[in-house]
């Protein structure tokens, strides 16, 4: 597997790197080079997602509100109701997708409250039930861990909630030696026979979230449930 402790140079594409002195040296592992590319990347994504929250969207309310007030005053016509419903749809998606970037309620009261409020609203919008079992030592992850434990978690509800032939799904997330273990089991409506084990391996979609997320499949059985250990 190589030496994980050897240097790793990084080297810029432009100019004379003995004149500008722009080669970098990391003196770190491997894992933690890459580590602290992926910190960078969360870093940058929560800026992306504060400025979509309390800019952008805030900046296009207010186009919506100037509107209103337009019509109240002159009448109001149907290209400018599609306009103003145009940008209350356009409000909402940033919205939602601000806090897929940076998640106000993980970022103020922890990683327990923002699974369940996901939890309600997969509960609310499909009817689809995922009960959760959190290991308390989970609070103890720092920051970054624990909003890279959120996006890999909102990734496989999604999964699960698209993929799942299940009536319900029960999630445990369990940390054992500084790396995390997600073990998901279906519950199968009654009488319906057990979906057939696969001959190949695990399917493409979730084998990605896997990649993306730094995380290691274990075991995927529809029947038996899955299994993925995520190194924090």
């Amino acid at each position: 597997m190589g030496d994980d402790n050897k240097k790793i140079f990084i080297e810029h594409a432009h100019g004379n790197q003995e004149e500008s002195g722009l080669k970098e040296s990391w003196d770190g592992s491997q894992e933690d080079f890459y580590k602290s590319i992926i910190r960078n990347q969360q870093d940058d994504m929560g800026k992306i997602g504060r400025y979509f929250r309390d800019e952008l969207a805030q900046e296009l309310y207010g186009m919506r509100i100037s509107l209103q007030n337009f019509t109240n005053r002159y009448g109001d016509f149907e290209e400018l109701r599609c306009l103003r419903d145009s940008l209350s749809t356009l409000v909402i998606e940033i919205r939602n997708k601000a806090v897929s970037l940076y998640n106000p309620i993980l970022n103020d009261l922890g990683i327990f409250h923002a699974v369940d409020e996901v939890l309600s609203t997969y509960k609310k919008r499909s009817g689809f039930t995922i009960d959760t079992v959190l290991d308390p030592s989970l609070k103890e992850l720092n920051h970054n861990s624990q909003v890279h434990l959120f996006k890999f978690l909102n990734a496989m509800f999604q999964y699960l909630s698209d993929e799942f032939p299940s009536q319900a799904i029960s999630m445990s997330v369990q940390i054992i030696e500084f790396e995390v273990f997600v073990n998901v089991l279906p519950y199968f409506r009654g009488g319906e026979a057990a979906v057939s084990e696969k001959s190949e391996g695990s399917p493409m979609r979730l084998i990605k979230i896997a990649e993306l997320y730094n995380a290691r499949i274990i075991n995927d059985t529809l029947s038996a449930g899955i299994l993925l250990k995520l190194t924090t």
